[in-house]
């Protein structure tokens, strides 16, 4: 069977909140361009999000939450891929298991895209229950509950390694060696040497 995924764009229009033309316009834009139907009709000005969710929220089957300042644990996070939440525009934020069934309460700006509600509960497994969300609040809380990334520990500087094993020593380098001047750069540059002290050890 397949599944209308631009239903909110025939709801808008039955409501009378958009003409024939801007919902042909905003269709061509999605098709082009690919995203949401709610997000192209903001795009192209014809209609304020706020707008959109008030009329979704009208409709009684559809919640609103606000994600300001809410924590998602990290196995919600976990159940579907950074760029997909944002290609889709959408964020879990709830799972409850009840025997075998697990069910997820996802934020999305268009829960009346059927198809994509099939795909998410193919993506996690678990029966899509979704609830209202402006899009700034979903981009921004994906962003706030992201995983920290691993810090990344610094490089050793060139030739750093020969210093701490003593690969490298003064007494066997002679003043044409280019080990040498590597290594006096290097203290140099660290303020172990000054340029006089360079120019005594080149010079001895």
């Amino acid at each position: 069977m397949q599944v209308n995924a631009n239903r909110l764009g025939e709801m808008l229009l039955e409501a009378g909140l958009i003409d024939q033309f801007q919902l042909e316009s905003a269709l061509s834009m999605q098709r082009n361009l690919g995203g949401r139907i709610g997000s192209a009709l903001v795009k192209l000005g014809y209609l304020p999000e706020e707008t959109i969710i008030e009329f979704l929220e009208s409709q009684e089957k559809y919640s609103r939450i606000s994600l300001e300042d809410l924590e998602i644990s990290s196995e919600l996070m976990s159940l579907m891929s950074t760029e997909r939440m944002l290609e889709w525009m959408v964020l879990p934020v709830e799972l409850r298991k009840t025997g075998n069934e697990k069910s997820l309460r996802v934020a999305m700006t268009d829960p009346t895209n059927l198809k994509m509600i099939d795909d998410l509960q193919f993506a996690t497994g678990c029966k899509v229950i979704p609830v209202l969300a402006v899009e700034d609040e979903i981009k921004q809380a994906i962003k706030n509950n992201l995983p920290a990334k691993p810090v990344k520990a610094p490089e050793p500087a060139l030739g750093a390694s020969d210093m701490e094993h003593g690969v490298v020593n003064f007494e066997e380098l002679s003043s044409d060696d280019p080990r040498l001047d590597r290594l006096l750069d290097i203290l140099k540059e660290k303020g172990v040497l000054s340029v006089l002290d360079v120019e005594r050890v080149k010079f001895k």
